[in-house]
């Protein structure tokens, strides 16, 4: 369940922007984004994602869409610049196997995003949106619905501030950074940079491929390389 839970959430999301256009060379590698922004807790149970949806995933979709201009891409994004995103649902599993979800108003009560300083935001409340971003989440919600029949129903999506008081972006894909969202007794956690919008670097041992944010030495992550081997064990 868990597992068709994120292939199924990400490719139908991916489907709406994209309108079944190809992904060039060039572009973002959505399953691997995806991956890193999703978190869904493996607790017997429970169905539960908390998906933050960064800038760059509505970017990259924008620009893959045929049915989106270069123009209409960028008034897009200035809509949901100016905030977090998160799309959640949580439910719990019944004897039987049926699905019990939390409504939209029980998530909000308990969901909160805290930055890197740790200062705690509440999600905002509709009249404290956009015309713009309420209509472009609104549009979406029945799509979602189409789509994934009751995990579309009841995935509800949550908007946090962008920016501190002191205006420094609270969640920023590409640079080094923080963050969590706590929900009910849970925290899940997020490490930045995105791995998946950086390019890759080769370890000079081996010329496998690392991850993007390694930043440190270019061979102190790859354990897997037998010239550093030595540097993991005591």
């Amino acid at each position: 369940m868990r597992k068709q839970a994120c292939v199924v959430t990400w490719g139908a999301l991916v489907l709406i922007f994209s309108a079944g256009k190809p992904a060039a060379a060039q572009d973002v590698d959505f399953t691997a984004l995806i991956h890193e922004t999703q978190r869904l807790p493996q607790k017997p149970g429970e169905v539960t994602m908390v998906w933050w949806i960064p800038e760059e995933f509505w970017s990259a979709s924008f620009r893959q869409s045929k049915n989106v201009t270069p123009v209409q891409a960028e008034e897009l994004l200035k809509a949901v610049r100016p905030y977090t995103i998160f799309a959640v649902f949580n439910g719990t599993v019944g004897a039987f196997g049926g699905i019990t979800f939390k409504s939209e108003d029980q998530i909000r009560a308990s969901l909160r995003l805290v930055d890197a300083q740790g200062t705690s935001y509440p999600p905002r409340t509709n009249d404290e949106l956009s015309a713009d971003i309420k209509n472009m989440l609104m549009m979406m919600k029945p799509i979602l619905a189409n789509m994934l029949g009751s995990l579309g129903q009841n995935m509800h999506f949550f908007v946090f501030p962008g920016a501190t008081q002191a205006g420094a972006r609270i969640a920023n894909a590409k640079e080094k950074g923080r963050f969590k969202v706590k929900l009910e007794e849970r925290e899940f956690a997020w490490r930045l940079p995105i791995d998946a919008l950086l390019p890759s670097k080769v370890c000079t041992g081996c010329n496998e491929q690392c991850k993007g944010s390694l930043e440190l030495l270019p061979l102190v992550r790859h354990e897997a390389c037998p010239e550093v081997a030595g540097l993991f064990r005591p």
